[in-house]
């Protein structure tokens, strides 16, 4: 794992930051949404004994600029591939990250070898099932109580309150790093617009389409609602498995790192 790179790209409106490490096949991973590029740590050192993986900051978080304006989500990743050589990849995105990467999978097929969707992230659908609907719900419930704990306490409380609900399983020090990434990022929970433009229409619309092979991970500790997601991705996509771990929470990397790596594992190029 000696080699490392890290710099930053421009892009129309801002710039972005970015990290490689190792030598191999390509993997690029994808954040969740308020988290940076440090949430990889611990998978980059064993990943990057096998493969060369590259992470970088959405806008709005880590080192990468803020967005005043609107930008194109799937051309930021384009253009963060296209500045490390990076012809053709698998993804795998966590979270808010798992719905960049199928984005960005079916607009350019070409160069995504597999993605993977780790607890993916994609809100309201137009045709919800009814056990959907109320799953959503208690997000909702969730994301409520968060917006009155913002306005009463401020961002280091809703931040570990957030953790504690997505991330129930979390080891105590994961889950200081996770409250940590939070504050850090606090801006894409406060901001007035998010700037950011996905595919049109969205990619959860849309699962169907895809014909990159995916590989679809979700634990049975996240909320019911990103089981629901997880399941519909991996029964809609016409070329998707399905992994489910039962102690996994929302972030498998941390509350079950063991089964995470060997999903990982199974889903690169052999």
């Amino acid at each position: 794992m000696s080699h490392h790179t890290k710099d930053f790209v421009d892009v129309p409106g801002g710039y972005l930051y970015y990290e490689q490490w190792g030598h191999g096949p390509d993997v690029v991973l994808l954040n969740g949404g308020l988290a940076d590029l440090r949430m990889w740590d611990a998978t980059v050192e064993w990943l990057a004994e096998r493969a060369r993986v590259t992470t970088w900051d959405y806008r709005d978080t880590g080192l990468s600029a803020p967005a005043y304006g609107a930008y194109d989500e799937i051309g930021d990743l384009a253009a963060v591939l296209d500045a490390l050589g990076v012809s053709r990849a698998v993804l795998i995105g966590s979270s808010e990250g798992g719905r960049r990467a199928l984005g960005f999978a079916h607009r350019h097929p070409e160069r995504v070898t597999r993605a993977c969707a780790v607890a993916a992230s994609f809100g309201e659908f137009p045709d919800p099932t009814p056990e959907e609907s109320a799953a959503r719900e208690v997000m909702r419930s969730h994301f409520a109580e968060c917006e009155k704990v913002l306005a009463t306490d401020g961002i280091p409380a809703v931040s570990a309150l957030d953790v504690d609900a997505w991330c129930p399983a979390a080891p105590a020090n994961d889950r200081r790093r996770l409250i940590g990434l939070q504050i850090a990022n606090s801006r894409v929970r406060t901001m007035d617009v998010y700037h950011g433009l996905e595919l049109d229409p969205p990619v959860k619309t849309r699962f169907a389409e895809l014909v990159t092979p995916i590989s679809v991970l979700i634990g049975e500790r996240d909320f019911h609602g990103s089981q629901l997601w997880a399941r519909r991705l991996a029964t809609q996509a016409p070329n998707a498995d399905l992994t489910v771990i039962p102690s996994a929470d929302h972030m498998p990397m941390f509350s079950a790192p063991e089964e995470f790596q060997q999903f990982i594992t199974r889903s690169l190029p052999l």
